[in-house]
């Protein structure tokens, strides 16, 4: 994520700020520009975005719900900003735990987004095209019987809302004995299989997918009912991102596809803030250079492991788990690496 300053008072502000602290400022996020602007009301729900002069509105759900600060063009078609038109159904909002819960999705949802964007990839949703990506919140009803699966099926990524629930999160994490989860873990991990399904599938890197990561067309639900009978695939460590990758080769290009977003949005994250690792004190490992555009992934994987250790150890220091706690083998980089060509070829094509 970059860092952004206020226009009107150079105060830092951040990504899910809509008033800067110091200034008193409203503030809104520009999509398409990829940064904050302090904003100026003009009439109305009307605002002038100062950092480049234009006219716009907040997004529906951040007027109707204060739960969103992107901005839409004052005369555009869409009252929903790039984000949220995406979703296609929330949990039922009369309730205040519910509002809770859909407010941090919609947080992880929009840093997803701004991700998907920044790589340059395609983020359309089902009503422009049949193959778009949507977003569901869904909640179990006991009365109905009705239970929510997180997963994604034919662009739509559906997530309980429960994983919006620190403690139930947490709960799930421990039974599973899982070392991460998180809500914007989980959109990263869906949007693999989403972008699996639009890149991979059918298409030109289908092969070089399979020299990596397997034959797809093993038995999905038998592989997943194995793994969890039995537990992750012999010495995982070896082979894998993490335990769940071993479980399916769709579910390790999804891990896989989860890494490299969270590698790629933590650097650009550690460079906007001037963060400088080196090794053995001498050469400096944080040139200045857009991670979003890495002309190799061996180019990140350079500046990231560094990063992770000093990371590690200041959260060890604070009595904080580590703040990535996984190892990559060499099979688990390999497969990275082809995440990375198949994003970059993507954006050649574009």
């Amino acid at each position: 994520m970059k860092s952004f300053r206020c226009q009107c008072c150079s105060q830092v502000i951040f990504f899910e700020n809509d008033q800067c602290l110091r200034c008193r400022s409203s503030l809104g996020y520009l999509p398409h520009e990829f940064t904050m602007t302090a904003l100026e009301p003009i009439e109305g729900d009307v605002w002038r975005a100062l950092a480049d002069g234009n006219h716009y509105r907040f997004c529906k759900n951040g007027k109707d719900w204060n739960n969103c600060n992107w901005l839409v063009p004052a005369e555009g078609e869409s009252a929903y900003c790039p984000s949220c038109v995406l979703t296609e159904a929330t949990p039922n909002l009369d309730s205040a735990d519910n509002r809770n819960y859909w407010r941090t999705l919609e947080q992880g949802k929009r840093r997803l987004i701004y991700s998907l964007m920044r790589l340059g990839l395609p983020v359309e949703g089902k009503t422009s095209t049949p193959d778009g990506m949507a977003f569901a919140f869904l909640q179990h009803d006991p009365k109905t019987g009705t239970v929510v699966k997180t997963g994604h099926n034919n662009g739509l990524i559906t997530l309980d809302v429960r994983e919006a629930d620190d403690v139930e999160r947490e709960r799930t994490r421990l039974n599973l004995n899982e070392v991460y989860r998180s809500v914007l873990g989980h959109f990263r991990h869906e949007s693999g299989h989403y972008y699996w399904w639009q890149l991979v599938q059918d298409k030109a890197p289908l092969e070089g997918f399979r020299q990596r990561f397997g034959d797809e067309t093993r038995d999905y639900k038998k592989s997943m009912s194995d793994y969890y009978k039995r537990g992750p695939a012999a010495n995982w460590q070896s082979r894998f991102v993490s335990a769940y990758a071993s479980s399916h080769p769709w579910e390790d290009w999804a891990e896989s596809w989860a890494h490299y977003l969270t590698i790629v949005d933590a650097l650009e994250t550690a460079q906007a803030f001037g963060v400088e690792v080196t090794a053995d004190h001498t050469a400096a490992l944080f040139p200045r250079s857009d991670s979003y555009r890495a002309a190799s992934f061996d180019e990140m994987l350079e500046q990231w492991l560094p990063l992770t250790y000093a990371i590690n150890s200041i959260n060890r220091s604070g009595g904080q788990p580590d703040l990535y706690p996984f190892v990559l083998p060499g099979p688990a980089i390999e497969k990275l690496r082809f995440v990375h060509e198949v994003i970059s070829a993507q954006r050649r094509i574009a």
